[in-house]
């Protein structure tokens, strides 16, 4: 609802022009605003509707308008004196006013608001209608230009260069014309000038907008990038933020912040989260030390479920056993074909001692043990290849139980021995990454192994993608060293600034600058903080680039900027 007291300087304004029309609405104004009582929503909708009325009744003056001239014409031909207003303009006020004394505020920015938005939607199709009707009545070699017009100018039927902007330009003037005009003929020629020039204008500011959003974002993130993320983000990992999003905001917080820095307190918290990981794997209260006695102790756990397949009788293994077998002794055999004086490996022998028609379940896992800790020994002494063999060896005989078990249906025995084995290969993933020293887990190191073909799974494997997606954030404190909080830089940085400045200024607020080396500290704690953290997955397009650089905007940009613009 309008002031009142703009309302009544508006009616003296009237009452000193003479105009008693204007001087009849603003008083009836008055009068409404002095007794509407109404919640201010609910005056807004009610001026927001009224506008739209009020913006088709443009439309219907215009349409109305060659009756109204040929009756204006008529009465000049009889001798009539001449009209101040003419006919369609009086008929256009009369609406103004009819809705004025239903209530309605004509002077309200929601009334105007309603208008232009009615006014708009009642244009929005004249270039699909123009096109129509031009499309029948051209010939073929016009297509372009009835496209152009069909679209406002955004598109010139496949046109390329310069020729399709003149297509362009045309299609757009000549629908502006029409759409500006189909409000009020006076703004039709208005209309074809903002209608000729809104498509180049529109596809420059797409342009530079897609510039902008690019620039501003850093980029479109893959949905591997904002999988990874989330991954990552679930199990507690701080990202420094350029790595996930290459934003403006995140390249101005990391670069304020030191890189170098950030990337070792992002390590020093994803040390913990690693640990974390790895003990909540081996079925550990996550505040665990892990330790080679600890996984030692597991392993001997988990190997009573071996001790319990002791009473499974005899085991005949299949022919997947014979063949896994072979498979390990293979490269060995061929080396030893093609050299038959060499010594054959002793990797050859350990493969033939384990062939057997048949075994006893409690020798099977007697081998197992004996198996698995040759492989440990093997590998401590760098004797890599029986280290391999003796644990593939193991492993084919695991399977061997396996099928065993299942064959005779065992099924809590064959469970119990799944979950050992896992257990069991769980403890010697973690320690080929632990640093018995410092009971650190190196991420890396589980990565290593995942892409050495090792099957990891859960809590590790998510610990092992993220070291391989986001290497300088799992550093291990005994690689970094020490970890300061306070870098060299951020003294020298604001001393330097403050003299300069204080150089220059001769102010005393040059000291303020010793308050710099807050600011690095302080945005190294920001960009791993949750706030920024959590929003480190691209969201939806949202800013104004975005807007200007979608068809759908630019189309129906082209479409009411005649409208709009023309002064209706």
């Amino acid at each position: 609802m309008a002031d009142l007291a703009q309302l009544e300087r508006a009616l003296r304004n009237a009452d000193a022009a003479g105009d008693e029309d204007a001087a009849r609405q603003f008083a009836q104004a008055i009068k409404a605003a002095q007794a509407d009582t109404r919640p201010p929503a609910q005056r807004f909708m009610q001026n927001l509707v009224g506008g739209a009325i009020r913006g088709a009744g443009s439309i219907g003056a215009t349409l109305r308008a060659p009756l109204d001239y040929a009756e204006q014409g008529l009465e000049r031909l009889a001798g009539a004196p001449a009209r101040d207003v003419s006919i369609n303009e009086q008929r256009r006020r009369d609406i103004t006013a009819g809705l004025a004394n239903m209530g309605f505020d004509t002077e309200s920015g929601a009334f105007a608001a309603g208008k232009l938005g009615g006014e708009i939607a009642g244009t929005l199709g004249t270039g699909g209608a123009i096109a129509n009707v031009a499309g029948r009545a051209l010939p073929a070699s016009a297509a372009p230009v009835v496209e152009a017009i069909r679209t406002a100018g955004m598109s010139a039927g496949g046109v390329p260069g310069v020729a399709g902007l003149g297509v362009r330009t045309l299609g757009g003037g000549i629908t502006g014309a029409a759409s500006a005009g189909l409000v009020d003929p006076q703004s039709a020629g208005t209309g074809a000038i903002i209608g000729a020039a809104t498509p180049g204008v529109v596809q420059l500011a797409g342009r530079a907008g897609q510039t902008a959003g690019n620039f501003i974002r850093g980029g479109t993130q893959t949905p591997e990038m904002a999988a990874a993320v989330n991954a990552a983000r679930a199990q507690g990992y701080v990202i420094p933020p350029t790595q996930a999003k290459p934003s403006l905001a995140n390249r101005i917080l990391e670069g304020s912040s030191g890189k170098i820095t950030m990337a070792q307190n992002a390590s020093a918290k994803n040390q913990a989260v690693t640990n974390r990981i790895a003990a909540e794997a081996l079925g550990l209260p996550t505040d665990t030390p892990i330790t080679v006695d600890s996984l030692t102790n597991l392993r001997r756990a988990a190997g009573q479920a071996y001790d319990a397949i002791g009473q499974a009788g005899a085991i005949t293994p299949g022919a997947g056993y014979s063949q896994a077998l072979d498979k390990i002794a293979a490269p060995y055999l061929t080396a030893a074909q093609g050299f038959p004086g060499a010594k054959v490996s002793p990797v050859v022998d350990l493969v033939e001692s384990l062939r057997s028609p048949t075994f006893d379940a409690a020798s099977a896992v007697a081998k197992i043990k004996e198996l698995r800790s040759a492989a440990d020994d093997a590998f401590r002494t760098g004797n890599t290849d029986i280290g391999r063999a003796s644990k593939a060896a193991a492993a084919a005989l695991e399977d061997t139980i396996e099928a065993h078990l299942k064959s005779t249906g065992a099924t809590q025995m064959l469970q119990d021995f799944r979950e050992a084995r896992k257990l069991i290969a769980k403890t010697y993933t973690v320690e080929k990454a632990l640093n018995p020293s410092s009971g650190t887990v190196d991420a890396r190191k589980l990565a290593a192994e995942l892409n050495r073909g090792k099957p990891l799974s859960g809590g590790l494997k998510d610990a092992a993608d993220f070291a391989n997606r986001f290497k300088t954030a799992t550093q291990t404190p005994e690689a970094m060293g020490s970890l300061p909080q306070w870098s060299p830089l951020d003294l020298y940085g604001s001393a330097g600034l403050s003299g300069i400045t204080g150089a220059l200024t001769g102010s005393p607020l040059a000291a303020l600058g010793l308050a710099l080396p807050l600011v690095r500290p302080g945005a190294r704690s920001a960009a791993l903080s949750g706030l920024v953290q959590n929003r480190l997955v691209q969201g939806q397009p949202g800013v104004i680039g975005d807007l200007l650089a979608n068809p759908e905007a630019q189309q129906f940009l082209l479409r009411a900027a005649p409208t709009a613009l023309s002064g209706q």
